[in-house]
């Protein structure tokens, strides 16, 4: 009797240990570094041209995460009517609207998770699409992140850095062809000479 007690309690302790996993908040909504450029209890920051100010409103983003920084996998992505409400806390913070913990692929109940997250104004479904839009894009590099196991709340995104949503503008084709007959109109008259 007592072995098959025994062998029931460690194959349970098993069964429980298998299934644990880390698990993190995708809220930013506690940080408080007020530095567009910290690197870590960063808040989300957006560059209009002339100045670099705290986000405001609702935005898009998404969040990637492993065990390892070259092994990252999308927890959870955010955009449209899935990220309205996202703003609630306040200037530069992004909020989960589910208010959930999303697991880290692959984790276990303590240590770091890598993570990186991407963030996009605008109405493309993904960062990838906003950022051929035009639309002001911005992505942390990869950072670590405190995990928990359940039933412990799940930690925020406090190791995450600063992020600089920016529009990227690309020249039209017809500015690298202006500079290109510049270039060649300066090395004939070099030649001249």
């Amino acid at each position: 009797m007592k072995k098959l007690i025994l062998s029931t309690l460690l194959s349970s302790g098993i069964a429980a240990s298998a299934f644990a996993q880390g698990f993190v908040a995708l809220d930013n909504t506690l940080n408080t570094d007020q530095s567009p450029s910290a690197t870590s209890n960063g808040l989300f920051w957006f560059n209009n041209g002339t100045s670099i100010v705290k986000m405001t409103g609702d935005f898009n983003a998404a969040f990637y995460g492993g065990t390892d920084q070259a092994n990252l996998s999308l927890i959870a992505s955010f955009s449209g009517a899935a990220a309205a409400g996202s703003g609630f806390s306040g200037a530069g913070t992004w909020g989960d609207p589910n208010g959930q913990g999303w697991a880290i692929p692959g984790s276990t109940v303590s240590g770091n998770a890598f993570m990186r997250v991407e963030a996009w104004n605008g109405s493309a479904t993904s960062y990838a699409a906003a950022l051929a839009a035009g639309a002001a894009v911005g992505q942390s590099a990869i950072f670590q992140n405190p995990m928990k196991a359940l039933p412990d709340a799940p930690p925020n995104l406090t190791g995450m850095p600063a992020i600089t949503l920016a529009t990227s503008v690309i020249p039209e084709p017809s500015t690298f062809a202006l500079a290109g007959l510049g270039a060649a109109a300066l090395l004939i008259f070099r030649r001249r000479k």
